[in-house]
């Protein structure tokens, strides 16, 4: 089942959107489109071990869409300032929502540390692949789907995994993000 995404800003507040709420908006958007990613993992017979297996699979899903959303910042050729202030912002805001969903998974914790090393792991390891908007970005769908594969396991439910995240899940994913990126960002 699709989800329903909300793309515009509010007809109502006719103030310049800050970085702030740029941030907030598409770490939000993110954290939706990830749960719903490893939901349909779930739903499509693939098979999770416990709550954090599937937390994981939420934080590389969040991970990759957080680098798009720095790939595209760079493809707009945005400031180095507003870059980094939506990107430094994105990454408050998306460890925000993980440690208040990981403490009502598992209690109270410091996962907002875990969450931003990750980040920023995968945001290098990224970096290392051509992305483009309408291109083929297969060999980073391809590491997105290779480090989902090792979170979940190579059982014989979970070995074609990496197959529905390179095929459908991630384009599915960069499609979507683009489009509520432009839909936000456009002047």
């Amino acid at each position: 089942m699709a989800i329903r995404i909300k793309s515009t800003w509010s007809k109502t507040v006719k103030r310049p959107k800050t970085t702030d709420d740029i941030a907030s908006a598409l770490s939000y958007i993110g954290w939706k489109l990830s749960l719903e990613k490893a939901r349909n993992l779930h739903g499509d017979d693939f098979d999770y071990t416990s709550d954090h297996q599937r937390i994981t699979v939420i934080v590389e899903f969040m991970s990759f869409q957080a680098h798009l959303a720095d790939r595209l910042l760079y493809l707009d050729e945005m400031t180095d300032d507003y870059r980094i202030s939506v990107m430094n912002n994105l990454g408050k805001q998306s460890a925000r929502i993980m440690q208040e969903n990981c403490e009502d998974l598992f209690g109270a914790g410091d996962y907002k540390k875990g969450y931003i090393n990750t980040l920023n792991l995968r945001s290098t390891e990224y970096s290392q692949y051509e992305f483009s908007k309408k291109g083929s970005n297969y060999s980073i769908y391809r590491h997105l789907a290779k480090k989902i594969q090792d979170s979940m396991g190579s059982s014989q439910t979970n070995k074609w995994v990496m197959d529905q995240i390179v095929d459908i899940d991630a384009v599915e994913i960069c499609k979507k993000f683009i489009g509520v990126y432009e839909s936000l960002t456009k002047k």
